[in-house]
């Protein structure tokens, strides 16, 4: 599943604007040192001590951390990046920091950009899979029993076991084709057989995933005397599991 475009875009866009706001703020600094040293009456004997813009720094680094951590997740990567950044800014806040800060943001933009962290679509296709698992349970949870109230959470939760297969195939090495020779989306049924012949998961799963895909058929078409309720259950159920396991 590719980026959502507005998150993509987001993402770019805040690296940009740290990284301007580094350049920006380098130099305000720099020009801060130079004059707090010339005012100084040992200042041929000491480099500059005291380059101002605290308040700037401290509140750049959170920003940049924050960004860290959207990217890259509760990782090793993450770790190390965000432990360097605190050793750098414990004790000296100067513009050699800042510096190497800035660095380190371009760094993780060029990585970003040319598509080197798979792991942040997972996590963001995770998180979405599980919204909508949410407004599944709140379709079965605020309907009235006996009045049909588990089709429409049927249909939504068949849409996301789709979803999910779609991403399991452009996962696999090689891809597993979602499409048919006609150039349409396969449906629930053979990206399953596709899935279970490249041996993702077993006879057993694949025999369960065709019973959800039933009842998601069977709500579509308004074959709503062919399951009931509890059928829907055990699916958002057995859904739930299988994105948890897989994704």
């Amino acid at each position: 599943m590719p980026m959502p475009p507005k998150l993509d875009e987001k993402i770019r866009n805040r690296f940009d604007e740290l990284i301007a706001e580094a350049n920006e703020l380098i130099p305000k600094m720099q020009k801060y040192g130079a004059e707090y040293d010339r005012n100084r009456s040992d200042s041929v004997l000491f480099a500059p001590t005291n380059y101002g813009h605290v308040s700037e720094f401290q509140a750049f680094v959170v920003k940049v951390l924050n960004l860290t951590e959207t990217v890259l997740g509760e990782s090793q990567q993450q770790r190390e990046v965000t432990e360097r950044i605190k050793q750098l800014t414990d004790h000296d806040r100067t513009p050699y920091e800042l510096e190497d800060i800035s660095g380190t943001l371009q760094g993780l933009k060029d990585i970003y950009q040319n598509g080197f962290l798979d792991d942040l679509e997972t996590r963001v296709a995770a998180n979405i899979s599980a919204d909508y698992m949410t407004q599944v349970e709140g379709l079965l949870g605020e309907g009235i029993p006996g009045q049909n109230d588990h089709v429409p959470a049927a249909v939504l939760c068949g849409a996301i076991l789709e979803d999910a297969l779609r991403r399991l195939c452009e996962r696999q090495t090689p891809q597993v084709v979602t499409r048919n020779q006609h150039g349409q989306p396969k449906n629930l049924n053979s990206l399953i057989q596709d899935l279970q012949k490249a041996n993702v998961f077993n006879k057993l799963k694949a025999d369960q995933l065709r019973s959800w895909a039933k009842v998601r058929n069977y709500a579509a078409h308004g074959e709503f005397s062919e399951f009931n309720r509890n059928d829907v259950e055990q699916m958002v159920n057995g859904v739930k599991n299988f994105l948890a396991d897989y994704l």
